[in-house]
């Protein structure tokens, strides 16, 4: 029985390592699809779009602080997903605007200026919600203008 047991463990032993090595040298099942030298998917090319830029008013103690100015850029991957953004671009610019109009303020309590990096994972979880996975790869912040006011 002791000999059985033994024989046992070492089949199982022997198979999780078999396992583990095709898993590691992605072979087999576990091969992983287009990984073969020579077939790559085909892919599709990134298209940018410009959005118009967004402009907010920063108001502290009752009075305009300031004007903000954010230029973005938004990347798709296909020539369906940039038609489709296009008939969508101002219901995209509507629900960053309107996003950001909180979330500006709330960010300036805590940094003193905006941080591009910051705007843009916000405004990737924005475009995610509104139109879902697929359409928009990125969000491109490319400039970000703080112009107080005299």
């Amino acid at each position: 029985m002791k000999k059985l047991m033994g024989i046992v463990a070492a089949i199982l032993i022997l198979a999780g390592g078999a396992v583990a090595a095709m898993k590691w040298l992605a072979i087999g099942p576990f091969e992983e699809a287009g990984s073969i030298e020579g077939i790559r998917e085909p892919e599709e090319e990134l298209i940018l779009i410009d959005l118009d830029p967004i402009l907010l008013q920063v108001i502290r103690e009752d009075q305009i602080a300031g004007t903000i100015q954010i230029q973005i850029k938004l990347e798709t991957a296909g020539q369906e997903n940039a038609i489709f953004l296009k008939r969508r671009l101002t219901k995209v610019s509507d629900a960053f605007l309107q996003d950001l109009h909180g979330f500006v303020p709330r960010l300036l309590r805590k940094k003193e200026r905006l941080d591009a990096i910051i705007l843009k994972d916000r405004l990737n979880v924005i475009s995610g919600r509104l139109l879902g996975k697929g359409y928009i790869n990125d969000v491109l912040v490319q400039s970000v203008v703080e112009t107080p006011v005299r």
